[in-house]
């Protein structure tokens, strides 16, 4: 009788400690499950080109190479003169800081508005979307290159005080009210801007006192406006005013004056000395002629209707 009481106990006891083992194994799982690190999910790339150029950016031999973590390497990828046609798969570049892609046509630029980290695009002769609107959440940029595209709407730039470098050389641009308030530009090119016949409201340049490079070819200014806006730009280096219907030079004596257009500004900001006034009916030229000298043969330029220097006292 005390065998089988015994022998039941110790059954009981071994059913209870299994359901414990059970509930303690099952709880190990349920805390330490297993984890996969997203760093390892491979990225899609859907355009062939793209692909290649990032895997060897990447020094990779195989799309099964391009993870997560990989491709979050890329802080610079240069696509120009490629036959790219898609960015899709690109916005997973998270880290991408600099994007060089000249002469290259995509209709969709929509991934790079996830490029947060994103400070120089250069997109100089491709073809593209007339509109910066994928632009719009990006807010480190510092400088763009559109030059010779068919942007025309900039309205996406609106507010970005980040950027100091802005080309919409031979663009749709006419109107660069979203330029507002940029008083830290230092480059801003829109030399034939407006589809060849220039920008509608040069206003908005009057206060940006930190330029070392300006052009406005072919933006109708004439004198009054002309005087306005570079009554403060003593920093200029390189300057365009070709076809501007300016008359008088005299705005550009203080700018001489105040060190303007000299070697050492030159070499503060690695660019050339240089002024172009040609397609002006200019009547006093000679202004002009104590400070020829700073400038290289052939970067200042006039029109013959202005007279010579050499005939200058």
């Amino acid at each position: 009788m005390n065998y089988r009481v015994l022998s039941m106990k110790t059954t009981k006891l071994i059913a209870a400690f299994a359901v414990l083992l059970f509930a303690f194994t099952a709880c190990n799982d349920d805390e330490d499950p297993q984890v996969t690190d997203p760093n390892d999910e491979l990225v899609t790339i859907s355009d062939g080109e793209l692909l290649e150029i990032i895997l060897e950016e990447l020094n990779l031999r195989n799309a099964s190479d391009l993870t997560k973590g990989r491709i979050l390497e890329l802080t610079e990828l240069n696509l120009s003169n490629s036959v790219v046609a898609s960015f899709q798969g690109l916005e997973q570049a998270e880290n991408l800081e600099v994007l060089l892609a000249r002469n290259i046509e995509v209709a969709d630029l929509s991934p790079l508005s996830s490029l947060t980290k994103l400070k120089e695009i250069d997109m100089r002769d491709a073809l593209m979307p007339t509109s910066l609107s994928f632009l719009s959440p990006l807010e480190n940029l510092v400088s763009i290159d559109f030059q010779n595209t068919a942007v025309a709407n900039i309205s996406a730039l609106s507010g970005k005080t980040t950027l100091i470098h802005i080309n919409l050389r031979e663009t749709d641009v006419t109107d660069i009210s979203p330029l507002t308030g940029m008083t830290q530009l230092e480059f801003l090119n829109l030399n034939r801007a407006g589809g060849g016949n220039g920008i509608s409201n040069a206003e908005i340049i009057i206060p940006m006192d930190k330029l070392y490079y300006l052009s406005l070819r072919n933006t109708n200014l004439g004198d009054e406006l002309f005087a306005q806006i570079f009554a403060n730009k003593t920093l200029l280096v390189e300057c365009n005013i070709r076809n501007t219907g300016i008359t008088s030079i005299e705005p550009l004596i203080p700018l001489f004056e105040a060190g303007a257009f000299t070697q050492t500004l030159s070499d503060r900001f690695g660019n050339k000395i240089s002024l172009d006034l040609q397609n002006n009916p200019i009547t006093d030229l000679c202004l002009i002629a104590p400070f020829a000298n700073n400038f290289p043969e052939g970067e200042l330029e006039w029109s013959a209707v202005a007279g010579d220097l050499s005939n200058c006292d």
